[in-house]
């Protein structure tokens, strides 16, 4: 979620990622690996956040959300933090090699709240097809890293952020809002995997793709 942007829950966003691209001095810096979700995902996160946020407005006080942009869409698997230059050819390295698993479907559906619709901090579209392969796939990227990086140990559950909420308003019916939401099912189809580094900057940060590994099957 994801969950969300490098650093949160594992599923999240970006400006529009660069293609990955052989390795050069100065690769360093925070890092995180992803899948790209697609146009047609992204279409339909900018539709249901206009519509949230149509139906925020209307709240006595509304909230205040810095939502997601939608054209740079991408599900996070693992976010490793600030690594060095010198580490970043061995990373590459570990996660340049096919997948041993095939190209498959994501369908996603569904919003909800982190950590609750009562107490909410960020909003997100899960997944109803595909969780297994997804699961299979963060398993194999932590299985490569898993000897060279620090991995937290915590459940895998995909999803992409919409929005972070700074401020949560006065009289918002978050439950009922999201339940009334309705999400037209899209699917991404998933073929890589690819190294990115985040770079901030006053326009929001910026992510270039170092590596991309190919989902090849067995």
């Amino acid at each position: 979620m994801s969950g969300s942007a490098p650093g949160g829950r594992r599923g999240g966003t970006s400006p529009a990622p660069a293609p990955a691209r052989d390795g050069r001095p100065g690769e360093g810096g925070r890092l995180f690996v992803a899948i790209d979700v697609g146009d047609a995902v992204r279409a339909e996160v900018a539709r249901v956040i206009a519509v949230i946020g149509a139906q925020l407005e209307t709240a006595p006080t509304p909230p205040k959300v810095t939502w997601v942009k939608p054209a740079a869409l991408h599900l996070t698997l693992r976010f490793l933090g600030d690594v060095d230059d010198t580490d970043v050819a061995r990373l590459r390295g570990l996660l340049a090699s096919p997948f041993a698993v095939p190209p498959f479907e994501v369908e996603w559906r569904g919003l909800g709240a982190f950590p609750s619709p009562r107490q909410p901090r960020a909003l997100w579209m899960g997944v109803i097809g595909g969780a297994v392969e997804l699961g299979a796939v963060e398993a194999e990227v932590s299985r490569r890293l898993g000897s060279t990086v620090d991995l937290e140990v915590r459940p895998f559950l995909p999803h992409l952020t919409l929005g972070r909420i700074r401020m949560v308003g006065r009289g918002v019916d978050w439950l009922g809002i999201l339940q009334a939401t309705d999400v037209r099912g899209v699917h991404s189809r998933v073929e890589q995997v690819t190294l990115y580094r985040s770079e901030l900057s006053r326009r929001g940060p910026h992510y270039t793709g170092l590596v991309s590994a190919l989902l090849e099957g067995r």
